[in-house]
């Protein structure tokens, strides 16, 4: 039994999302919306997220030196969480120095 796709567009206001549908093999839809999707590269400034990195950072709320694993975004601003849980956000790339690059372990610092 060959499966075929019937595909549609649906329009709401301003927003137009695609709908795609399957037929026999099961009723399932899926929505992709143009606007949200995974961004193409894993790196972002030399790092990427699951980094342990030491942050030295001079002004702010979080000032002084924290070391944690880093969330990165897009933008340059990452997240850093630290061992005991804090949350130390944003952190510009150009304060942050790589100690151990993301290798699909989770280690204890």
């Amino acid at each position: 039994m060959t499966k075929q796709l019937q595909l549609r567009s649906r329009v709401k206001g301003q927003l137009s999302c695609t709908v795609l549908k399957t037929n026999g093999g099961g009723n399932k839809s899926v929505e992709f919306n143009p606007i949200r999707h995974r961004t193409r590269s894993k790196t972002h400034f030399g790092y990427q997220t699951g980094d342990i990195v030491k942050a030295v950072l001079p002004k702010g709320k979080f000032t002084g030196t924290h070391v944690g694993r880093l969330s990165v975004r897009k933008t340059g601003k990452f997240d850093l969480r630290r061992g005991d849980g804090l949350k130390v956000s944003p952190v510009n790339h150009k304060y942050c120095k790589a100690i151990h690059r993301n290798d699909g372990y989770t280690y204890s610092f």
